[in-house]
């Protein structure tokens, strides 16, 4: 086994291209869309089954053209017999691994089977079926996942939000987030299924493409619950995730403080207690989103950063 190179603080708005567009190639080296750090390829939902043939052709000359990148490119194949195909494809080292549509413990051993012959590609899979409205079907998924010889190779759980609703026979109202569906129970179950066992998952798509504070809003939702890589489903919505993902001077300054051996192992900073053992894992978090994203430009509201160290103090 070895780790996947690809992590989710490096994703960041995660786009979804047809593989039927004319533009995989000028997309996927770079040179569209400034900000965009990684892209699916799919096939699937946003492919017709009479396109199918047409967009692999296109995928498959896309491939061989697609030059060195720090963009992050997977592939989304519509079934096994598709992962199958685009694995003969001249090219796939110029991509970085694959994402499971519909995934649950029906299909995942047949599409394991096949990218397990490959060492390079990392995976990540979509719960975007009914598996995600049962709590012991997903605690199965997760212990087979956790035992599966791909489970290093693993980037992120993808939350696949627009196709649960369906299953629901519904589609959010506008000026909804996906938290005021009956979606936010599914998602925090989720949570609390997968993160504990080392799993991180990503944010799933708007579909309100011209509301922008709405998508802010949601994003700050996502980042509350350490969801991160959301789907972008359209350009316009590159920006907003990516600025969503920098972080403030204030937490920062706080990860820091967390992370510095010299701090006592409890101490007080902007307020707030923070204890070395307990927050250690988000500091981690935000210094790694200040590495890619940035730090935000903003008045600070905390004012000076001061500290007081809490021992002794019951």
């Amino acid at each position: 086994m070895r780790e996947s190179t690809v992590k989710l603080v490096e994703l960041g708005a995660c786009m979804y291209m047809p593989a039927l567009n004319a533009s995989l190639v000028e997309v996927g080296n770079g040179w569209k869309y400034g900000g965009l750090r990684s892209l699916i390829f799919c096939t699937e939902d946003s492919v017709a089954e009479r396109d199918l043939a047409q967009a692999l052709g296109n995928l498959s000359k896309a491939l061989i053209r697609l030059e060195p990148a720090s963009l992050k490119r997977f592939v989304r194949p519509r079934n096994q017999e598709t992962l199958r195909t685009i694995l003969s494809f001249k090219g796939l080292e110029n991509i970085d691994g694959f994402v499971i549509p519909k995934a649950d413990l029906s299909n995942l051993p047949d599409y394991f089977s096949l990218i397990e012959r490959h060492e390079r590609f990392a995976v990540m899979i979509t719960i975007e079926t009914a598996t995600a409205f049962d709590l012991p079907a997903l605690y199965r998924l997760r212990d087979y996942l956790s035992a599966h010889p791909l489970r290093d190779r693993m980037t992120a759980i993808r939350i696949g939000a627009l196709d649960l609703l369906s299953l629901l026979g519904l589609r959010r109202e506008p000026g909804q987030t996906i938290y005021d569906t009956p979606l936010r129970h599914v998602v925090d179950q989720m949570i609390t299924v997968f993160r504990p066992a080392g799993f991180q998952l990503a944010a799933s798509g708007c579909e309100f493409i011209e509301t922008q504070e709405l998508l802010a809003e949601e994003l700050n939702l996502d980042l509350s619950r350490g969801l991160m890589g959301k789907t972008a489903l359209h350009p316009d919505q590159i920006g907003v995730i990516n600025s969503a993902y920098m972080v403030s001077r204030a937490d920062l300054a706080m990860a820091r403080a967390v992370n510095d051996p010299a701090r006592p192992a409890v101490f007080r900073l902007h307020g707030r207690m923070c204890e070395k053992a307990v927050h250690a894992n988000w500091a981690a978090g935000i210094e790694a989103r200040a590495n890619i994203y940035g730090v935000r430009e903003e008045v600070d509201a905390c004012g000076p950063v001061r500290s007081l160290d809490l021992a002794g103090l019951a």
